[in-house]
């Protein structure tokens, strides 16, 4: 894997071990500019802040392929959970960054498939614990919450952040297109399982999509599941970033606001971040630390200038290059324009 390093104007490309020679040399700094193995951002997230994601999984082993997903096509469909990467590795990787400097409001561990599909989870989520003060937060589908192992890996975390998007399984299925083994009832009986063990926060997802999942009786649905889960937020969402897939799915304000009202008090609508970054690391390789973060979702001019603290004119003009060049691509959704960078083919990791 070759990287793109941005310093003083000077483009250089190094191969991975330069790239650790860098690390050693600079003491993680280039690790916090959006080069982690493991680790990208903090991104500006509208549920937890600043949040530094910790990536433990392949690209696209996943137990879901959602057709809103923005990152592309499941690629592995899989149940089986793995030991992927060098748990130490992505424990000293998720410390050193954090001490590094600047902003992080939380560790999330999400990324390019589902977490919970890591065995060592778990372990992972106790050791940085036991290093850094930060707050963790996992976002996962829910779909392996019916196991044991899994629900006692999560119990370590400050925050659960499961999804939901279904009341039946016919929108199960067509949403979620999940493993052939998982139906929507254990999903279910697993979101309780783990609800009524857990001490921490547990703040449930659900993505809603217009024509699809927003009709009554498939709301009446949701009203019955979520009484039973007591979770601290029910947060409502919609397809606002450019999904792997051309579909119609977006909500308006309007729309979303008459289902956070008859779902209850605690139902919420997540909203666009708009605090400022408030960070004062320079800003020389802000284009690798976007580049890398791109890789993993999508993001607006707007959600980069929150970033990098660069402006949004020398942002336009850079990425109006790049996407030339083929190295980005825009899709607008709304009046929004918004960023990605393609996988290339074949790629799994």
């Amino acid at each position: 894997m070759c990287l793109l390093l941005v310093y003083h104007g000077i483009n250089v490309n190094i191969n991975d071990h330069l790239r650790q020679v860098l690390f050693t040399f600079f003491d993680g700094i280039a690790y916090y500019e959006g080069m982690g193995k493991y680790t990208f951002g903090p991104v500006p997230s509208r549920r937890l802040g600043f949040s530094l994601g910790v990536d433990i999984i392949p690209f696209k082993y996943c137990s879901f392929d959602c057709v809103y997903c923005q990152i592309g096509k499941t690629t592995r469909l899989e149940i089986e959970r793995k030991s992927f990467f060098d748990p130490e590795e992505i424990v000293d990787e998720v410390v050193r960054v954090v001490k590094g400097g600047g902003r992080v409001d939380y560790i999330t561990f999400s990324g390019s498939g589902e977490p919970t599909l890591n065995k060592d989870l778990g372990s992972i989520i106790r050791k940085v614990k036991g290093r850094v003060e930060t707050p963790v937060a996992v976002i996962t589908n829910g779909s392996l919450l019916y196991r044991e192992d899994v629900r006692r890996d999560l119990m370590a975390a400050d925050v659960v952040l499961p999804s939901l998007d279904a009341a039946s399984e016919e929108i199960f299925r067509k949403i979620n297109r999940p493993h052939p083994s998982i139906d929507l009832d254990t999903v279910i009986a697993g979101l309780k399982a783990f609800r009524a063990g857990y001490k921490g926060s547990v703040w449930l997802e659900i993505m809603l999509m217009k024509d699809i999942n927003d009709s009554p009786e498939e709301l009446g649905r949701f009203k019955g599941i979520i009484a039973d889960l007591a979770a601290e937020k029910i947060q409502l969402n919609t397809v606002t970033r450019p999904p792997c897939e051309e579909l119609e799915g977006t909500m308006g304000k309007e729309a979303l606001e008459k289902v956070r009202a008859f779902l209850g008090a605690e139902t919420e609508i997540i909203c666009d971040f708009h605090e400022a970054v408030g960070d004062d690391r320079q800003s020389e390789t802000w284009e690798e630390r976007v580049l890398e973060i791109l890789e993993r979702r999508s993001m607006s001019i707007d959600d980069m200038v929150k970033i990098t603290g660069v402006s949004s004119a020398t942002l336009r003009n850079r990425l109006n290059v790049l996407e030339r060049e083929g190295v980005l691509k825009s899709y607008a959704v709304g009046d929004i324009l918004y960023f990605l960078k393609p996988q290339s083919e074949g790629q799994e990791s």
